[in-house]
């Protein structure tokens, strides 16, 4: 049982994400930092990993007597364990990933999808309508509201739906994902940027409003899952075309596909954009394409 206060500031962004993205000029004896922009523009600002996407409790499941169960929190930071190195030994150098590794970079993509507070509130507003629609059928029918166990879970969905929600989605996400063809676009300069929402699911044929307001399916065939690794490097899942492709593939990415795929982290981004250099580029801009040219 963990000590009463430890581990209540829970990043929903992990540190050792984001040091990929420290500022590579930062001077010797400052503490590393990366910067940090608004997605409609402005003055960059200097940020230490560890003190950017935190919030209390965020993953803590509460128990009777205030008891706090930490099993979220814990499991989520052993998918973070070795992804500087999955980048730096494998993606750096074009190496096929071993099929663990390989299982281990789907699962921390499946897991940041869901962990962020944009998702956590998306999930509340989904199953708050779920919620008030299966309430109202309740008193229509005569039913007691309070006593109904559909009900219950709703609630429990609604006011907690991280704790409740998040091992699930993962799991069933995790199947579908590990099907998918993996693609690494590479760019020979830094130029990938981050977000405080760094998965996207896009698909150019379906408008935006959907992926806001509907729960979306990763069997969509036009489906892409999005997802910078490193300023270098940034993965794309999608579903194979025949032949049917397994290993990674490594793609260099031209500048207008990195000005592309940076349109659309930060389309999606949800109050920062973060990158390894000051200087807000005008080509991020909210409102721009965000399909690959």
């Amino acid at each position: 049982m963990p000590k009463s206060g430890s581990h209540k500031s829970q990043h929903y962004i992990p540190r050792s994400y984001l040091s990929a993205w420290c500022d590579p000029h930062t001077p010797t004896g400052m503490q590393p930092f990366v910067w940090i922009f608004d997605p409609s523009g402005g003055v960059g600002r200097k940020r230490a990993p560890q003190n950017l996407f935190t919030e209390t409790d965020i993953y803590t499941v509460f128990g009777p007597g205030g008891s706090r169960d930490l099993t979220i929190e814990y499991e989520l930071s052993q998918l973070e364990q070795g992804l500087k190195k999955l980048v730096t030994d494998f993606l750096a150098s074009h190496r096929q990933l071993p099929r663990l590794r390989q299982s281990q970079l789907i699962a921390f993509i499946t897991a940041m999808h869901g962990r962020t507070p944009q998702a956590r509130e998306l999930q509340r507003t989904l199953w708050q309508q779920t919620l008030e629609a299966t309430e109202k059928k309740a008193v229509a029918q005569g039913n007691p509201a309070n006593s109904d166990a559909q009900l219950h879970s709703l609630r429990k969905a609604v006011a907690s739906p991280m704790q409740f929600l998040l091992p699930g989605a993962m799991m069933d996400g995790l199947p579908m994902l590990s099907e998918m063809t993996m693609t690494i676009m590479c760019s020979e300069e830094p130029g990938f940027i981050t977000s405080d929402s760094p998965v996207t699911w896009f698909d150019p044929t379906v408008p935006r409003q959907r992926f806001l307001t509907q729960k979306i399916s990763l069997a969509d065939p036009g489906i892409e899952v999005v997802m910078p690794l490193s300023p270098r490097h940034t993965i794309i899942l999608h579903h194979p075309k025949p032949p049917l492709e397994k290993p990674i593939r490594y793609v260099g990415a031209s500048p207008a596909t990195v000005a592309a795929l940076n349109r659309r982290t930060a389309h999606y981004a949800n109050e920062v954009i973060v990158s390894w250099k000051d200087g807000f580029d005008p080509e991020w801009r909210i409102g721009g394409r965000v399909g690959l040219d």
